[in-house]
């Protein structure tokens, strides 16, 4: 199995659930909204309906290009152009393909964690903007953000330490 197909499938999943959120709200919200909020969870900053969708649409589609496209565009950069522990052997013909799997499998895992973030603070604006709203739950918020950086930096230590590693069959001299 493809190393990045089930976080891709996951990444898909939570799109689709956000984006049909979306479109069952979208006609209860006002026409202009409260997008912005300081850290009790008080609105201060409004924009309209439709530029919030777009500027959330496009904030999204960032996360999608940086979790899938830039993995690829890095497989086929030159090896001079890549920091990488021990890039000489990871980066080597024979392994480039192997290499490029993973990077692009950890960040799909990191663009998952991301999109659920962004996904839960969008929300959490939109149904502070629902008729009956709930308050902006910055609490919750800050629960969230604490997990993806807990998850962003085991992500990353995971990565470093596989690249730090050379299997040992492959250092030994022949």
């Amino acid at each position: 199995m493809n190393h990045s197909r089930l976080p891709a499938l996951l990444f898909l999943f939570l799109l689709v659930l956000g984006l049909l959120h979306w479109v069952q709200v979208y006609p209860q919200l006002p026409d202009r909204m409260a997008s912005h909020f300081n850290g009790s969870g008080v609105p201060n900053g409004w924009q309209s309906k439709h530029n919030f969708f777009v500027f959330s649409s496009t904030v999204v589609l960032v996360c999608a290009a940086i979790s899938f496209l830039v993995p690829r565009a890095i497989a086929v950069f030159p090896p001079e152009l890549i920091n990488l522990p021990n890039k000489s052997y990871w980066l080597a013909p024979e392994r480039r393909e192997e290499t490029s799997h993973v990077f692009a499998a950890h960040m799909a895992w990191f663009g998952c964690a991301l999109l659920f973030v962004l996904l839960y603070a969008i929300s959490q604006a939109i149904n502070f903007n629902l008729p009956h709203h709930e308050p902006f739950n910055s609490q919750g918020t800050i629960y969230v953000l604490i997990g993806f950086c807990l998850f962003a930096a085991l992500l990353s230590v995971h990565l470093v330490r596989y690249f730090y590693a050379i299997p040992p069959s492959s250092s030994s001299p022949r």
